[in-house]
């Protein structure tokens, strides 16, 4: 492009200008000069391009230009090359997306990718990765495709074409349609240029990502194409870099097959498995120069990462843990950071980490490295090979480098203590000396999932609360309490601080004045706490509740809102002349449900990825196990690592347990046992819900599907199956109900879609069918397993009997032994209106209250009849004996078959236990 001799001056007088001013005056002087130019008639297109040119600079310069989008599309729609190109470069920088011109720039561009010439499709294909619009992705992706695709389209246009689908899918995947054509790119990952193919398997890796079955051709194809460059030595001399052979390529093609499971055909399996031990053999040798050596190594540590990731080969996995202990103490830094990061991969999923211990010592060292990096990969790595025989050492490592930890990685060392003190404690007092030793050190850099994760802990575990209170105690009375710690040390003594309210100088008063003494110099969150542990000590103590009065007085006048209100209620509540309303609403917390640790949580939330997601994430074989399960929707192999209870499910104990992603929709699960609509399932993606009619033997359910993400979620499915579904004898059939839309595409956020199923009991059956759904999200594939909430219980209709009649008939059912299920449930949430709750219950479960047949006035009876299609009918009587008192409730079910009685019992256990 020829110069510009204004544009030139121009930029020379800006270069001249000795302070901002000067420089904004010239600025707003030439801005003035183009306005009045581009209203003239007459611009030629010479001065045209000048004047863009200059806005273009000025853009750059950090100056907002908010006219000549029109003259900038102009040129982008232009004939001539120079012109074109200044178009589309100011296209990119000026033109916002929502702007009118863009339909202009959009008529361009197809024009110049459908007809152009070679330069023009590149020129075209440059300015869509950079613009990269919805609108645009949705109307020129067939066209970019077609160029891919295209038999005579130049190789240098297909690099272009397939980079720019690599830029569309990863911004806009709802938009492009990628699951229709996905297959159609994967032949030219075998193209005869070594450029289409990288630039081709760039875009394979994106799309395997979120299309891993349609894609699942392409392991073949890379392992082919791997052999052709590792063993056969084929490869152009153009791309042959320092004696290897096209190194970024073999990068792309090993971390591209990290995305798919190891090869079925044995053939693929002995040849990939030929191919990483010819890497790792050559990787032994250590290259002279530095330029070598890089090419070589980034290909060995994907090899590596591909190893373990297929978990083929032990011996393969064993050898690679020697040659990284070896990398880990290199000279250069960034071998030091891969040979890290990748044992830390290795620690993921080796069978043992003894080959791992052996560096321990160098991987601590590696915690005081200068590199920042490097000491956050050797963070990782610790955490990953932490387990029970050295998960003492190690956390008192971490400890130990915690005050002199970057600010940056002290939150996270600090969140990855914690959860190994949790996981791997052994002794009840080592877990609290830790803890409480870590809110002091790093608990400015904590929050408060920490504390409260501590104080979950403490409430599951009976036997650690004694401990817990002597030394929530002593951190009261040491010369500095960390906030965290007083948080702690407040909610633990308000629970539990009667154990040692008899022990040395601990009386209650002595812990009232510990915790008055720290009060002053925290923040009034740390106050409120402060001040529920002084309304609960009014409970517990009631020989200092007149002290207790007089602090909550001095507070009743607090200037924040929140110390006030507490103030006053507390103050009401501890004078009213009431004992059982204090006990009641002060008794002790009981154990909090178990859940994955909010702590895990937050730690997977910053293990971000880039533009290629990862297959592993930094907590050794457990959590990933986890992790690729939940991603697959299938039952991890071994048992969770911290010891979760089993769901409680209405399930014959030869079926298989829910999921660990079903356990948070336990309360949910039981709600819709009685009722006939709510939520199934809350996530932090999507929503399900459920409403039902029956009308026995049959019933429609429908399930509503709810979009709770920041993006859209697509590839939607969702399908529900019974046991033996497709059987003649199946029990129970669920199908989808006819006439109804299919499900969409696609689902903004905060949109909903639905589908109804029928539902038909054939026989009395003891396993509910299973709700799968499957969406894709952020080019994340996942699927939900739930259970559904529908039981033989749900075709039991209500039938009324004299109330003369009932016990006759319960005396009959129970001399003849057909069905009977009995159990006592703790119900401490049971009060003196709890009757209403619990005729609530039975009556939504299917059965008719009988009023007055039970001598004892707060007992329920009810009878019911299940219906089935089969033309079987089944009576079942019901009685329930709360006891308020004692907080037990007896239920008792005689029915005239064994499984219809045992489905009624599980169900009214599971209400009870979710209440």
């Amino acid at each position: 492009m020829a110069p510009m001799k204004g544009l030139t001056v121009f930029i020379a007088d800006l270069r001249k200008c000795r302070s901002h001013e000067e420089e904004e005056r010239r600025v707003n002087k030439e801005l003035a000069n183009i306005r009045t130019k581009f209203k003239e008639a007459g611009l030629t297109s010479y001065n045209r391009k000048k004047y863009v040119c200059k806005l273009v600079y000025m853009s750059l310069l950090g100056y907002n230009v908010q006219f000549g989008h029109k003259e900038a599309v102009d040129l982008a729609s232009s004939a001539k090359y120079s012109e074109k190109q200044i178009g589309y470069l100011a296209v990119t920088l000026l033109l916002p997306e929502d702007s009118g011109y863009m339909r202009g720039v959009l008529a361009a561009l197809r024009r110049d990718i459908n007809g152009g010439d070679d330069v023009s499709v590149c020129v075209a294909l440059a300015a869509v990765s950079n613009i990269a619009t919805r609108e645009i992705a949705e109307a020129l992706t067939e066209e970019i495709l077609g160029q891919l695709l295209s038999p005579s389209a130049s190789t240098f246009v297909k690099k272009k074409a397939a980079l720019c689908l690599l830029r569309l899918l990863r911004r806009f995947p709802d938009a492009t349609n990628a699951h229709v054509w996905a297959e159609r790119v994967i032949p030219y990952m075998g193209h005869r240029d070594a450029g289409v193919t990288l630039a081709v398997t760039s875009l394979a890796t994106a799309l395997a990502q979120q299309y891993p079955d349609a894609m699942r051709k392409a392991a073949a194809f890379a392992v082919r194409r791997l052999k052709s460059l590792v063993l056969d030595n084929e490869c152009p001399a153009d791309y042959v870099y320092y004696t290897v052979a096209a190194p970024w390529l073999q990068v792309k093609l090993l971390r591209l097959l990290q995305y798919f499971p190891a090869p079925e055909s044995p053939e693929l399996r002995t040849l990939l498995l030929r191919i990483l031990r010819h890497i790792i053999d050559v990787g032994q040798d250590a290259p002279r120069e530095l330029q070598q050596m890089n090419a070589q190594y980034s290909i060995l540590f994907e090899a590596i990462g591909l190893g373990i990731h297929l978990d083929i080969d032990q011996a393969l996995m064993h050898e690679s843990a020697a040659l990284l202990g070896r990398f880990i103490t290199s000279r250069e830094t960034n071998v030091r950071y891969l040979g890290l990061e990748t044992m830390a991969h290795l620690a993921a999923y080796i069978d043992s980490l003894e080959p791992l211990k052996k560096f321990q010592g160098v991987i601590t060292q590696a915690l005081r490295d200068r590199d920042v990096s490097v000491r956050r990969r050797a963070l990782d790595l610790l955490y990953s090979m932490c387990d029970v025989d050295n998960a003492k050492p190690v956390v008192n490592e971490l400890l130990r480098h915690m005050g002199a930890a970057d600010l940056a990685l002290r939150e996270e060392m600090a969140l990855k203590v914690a959860i190994l003190t949790e996981k791997y404690a052994t002794e009840y007092a080592w877990y609290i000396d830790v803890m409480m030793r870590l809110v002091a050190l790093a608990g400015e850099h904590l929050g408060d999932e920490v504390w409260h994760r501590i104080v979950q802990v403490i409430l599951g575990n009976e036997e650690l609360q004694l401990y817990a209170c002597t030394i929530a105690l002593q951190a009261l009375r040491a010369p500095v309490c960390h906030e965290s710690a007083f948080k702690v040390s407040s909610y633990v003594l308000g629970e539990f601080g009667h154990l040692i309210a008899n022990a040395p100088d601990s009386a209650p008063i002595d812990q009232l004045k510990a915790l008055q003494s720290k009060m002053p110099s925290v923040s009034l969150p740390a106050r409120a706490v402060a001040l529920t542990t002084v309304a609960k000590f009014t409970n517990l103590f009631p020989e200092i509740k007149n002290a207790c009065l007089r602090v909550l007085d001095r507070h009743r006048g607090a200037l924040d809102a929140e110390l006030q209100q507490r103030a006053c209620e507390y103050y009401a509540l501890a004078t009213v002349e009431s004992d059982v309303l204090l006990s009641t609403v002060f008794e002790e917390m009981p154990p909090f449900a178990e859940r994955q640790s909010a702590l895990v949580s937050r730690l997977l939330k910053q293990e971000g990825d880039t533009e290629d997601q990862r297959t592993w994430v930094p907590g050794g074989r457990d959590i990933n196990r986890e992790r690729r399960a939940q991603q697959t929707g299938e039952t991890p192999v071994e048992a969770e690592a911290d010891g979760k209870d089993k769901e409680l499910a209405p399930d014959d104990p030869a079926d298989p347990v829910e999921e660990p992603s079903i356990a948070e929709s336990r309360r949910h699960y039981a709600r819709l046992l009685w009722e006939s609509d709510g939520i199934l399932y809350d996530g932090d993606e999507v929503q399900v819900g459920l409403m039902a009619q029956y009308k026995p033997p049959a019933g429609r359910v429908g399930v509503f599907l709810g979009n709770k993400a920041a993006g859209a979620i697509y590839d939607i499915s969702i399908h529900a199956f019974a046991k033996d579904n497709d059987s003649k004898d199946a029990p129970l059939s669920i199908t989808e109900s006819a006439g109804q839309s299919p499900l969409p595409a696609s689902l903004l956020p905060l949109g909903q879609a639905r589908i109804y199923f029928d539902v038909t009991c054939h026989h009395v059956f003891s396993t509910p069918p299973t709700l799968r759904i499957s969406y894709t999200q952020a080019g994340a594939p996942t699927v939900l397993e739930l259970q559904l909430p529908i039981t033989c219980v749900h075709f039991m209709a209500p039938v009324t009997i004299a109330v003369s009649d009932f016990f006759a008939r319960w005396k009959q059912l129970g001399e003849a032994g057909l069905g009977e299920a009995q159990s006592v449930l703790k119900t401490p949430f049971l009060e003196e209106r709890a009757g209403e709750w619990l005729r609530g219950v039975v009556g939504g479960m299917g059965f008719a209250l009988i009023q007055g047949a039970d001598p004892v006035p707060d007992n329920i009876v009810a009878v019911g009849i299940a219906t089935c299609k089969s033309g079987e009918k089944f009576g079942c009587l019901m009685r329930v004996e709360p006891k308020p008192s004692h907080s037990l409730t007896r239920i008792t079910v005689r029915a005239t078959n064994d499984t219809l009685a045992k489905a009624v019992a599980t169900n009214t256990a599971m209400i009870f236990d979710s209440k």
